[in-house]
């Protein structure tokens, strides 16, 4: 796959870039993929520390299997990125979420959704019928 990085747009809320700079200035993001019996959906994972580095990135089972980071140097940030054989976003948003210091952790979006998937468009775009 010949992912072209300069096409993904990076959107970063004011929390997350100052919570990402406070750990070093980079983000490591990768698929959490679910299967379930009404159907398989994935999740994006995001982290200030690579996988299998701390408790908080041992946790999921994606976490613990092998990845192959491509490099997005954007915004003063470095995000490190793994999204397997799918062809990257469009947008990859960041946000910091947690109310306590103790529970602040990052969260990353596809195109501005929880979900991954190349039949999502992006928000307020025109959907076909």
């Amino acid at each position: 796959m010949s992912a072209d990085t300069s096409s993904i747009e990076l959107v970063v809320s004011d929390r997350a870039r100052t919570y990402i700079a406070e750990r070093g200035g980079a983000v490591w993001v990768w698929l959490d993929p679910h299967r379930g019996i009404v159907g398989n959906h994935t999740y994006l994972e995001a982290h200030a520390q690579p996988p299998r580095t701390s408790l908080t990135t041992k946790f999921t089972r994606a976490s613990r299997r092998p990845h192959r980071f491509r490099r997005l140097d954007a915004d003063g940030l470095t995000v490190h990125y793994d999204f397997g054989r799918m062809e990257p976003p469009e947008e990859l948003h960041l946000d910091r979420k947690g109310w306590r210091k103790g529970s602040h952790r990052l969260e990353a979006y596809w195109n501005g959704c929880v979900f991954v998937g190349d039949d999502i468009p992006l928000p307020g775009a025109p959907t076909r019928r």
